[in-house]
């Protein structure tokens, strides 16, 4: 099965479904990639903290900062 068949199965899942499938996703990762994903979390969550207590909330785009988390764990 490719991932393009995969997805496309995905977008016919409820919100239900699809939150249960993150799930499971998440679970079937290794300790090493799930404490990786958390470091890069907190670390953006104190970035976000430290912009909104300079009032740099220019800083504070979810959009791009999700792009770049993405883009960092295929890394």
């Amino acid at each position: 099965m490719s991932l393009e068949s995969i997805q496309s199965e995905i977008s016919r899942l409820s919100s239900t479904e699809r939150a249960r499938l993150i799930d499971l996703l998440w679970e079937s990762l290794d300790e090493e990639s799930i404490r990786d994903i958390e470091v890069k979390w907190a670390s953006e969550s104190e970035a976000r903290i430290d912009a909104v207590d300079r009032g740099d909330l220019e800083t504070l785009d979810g959009s791009a900062v999700i792009r770049e988390l993405r883009s960092s764990l295929r890394k």
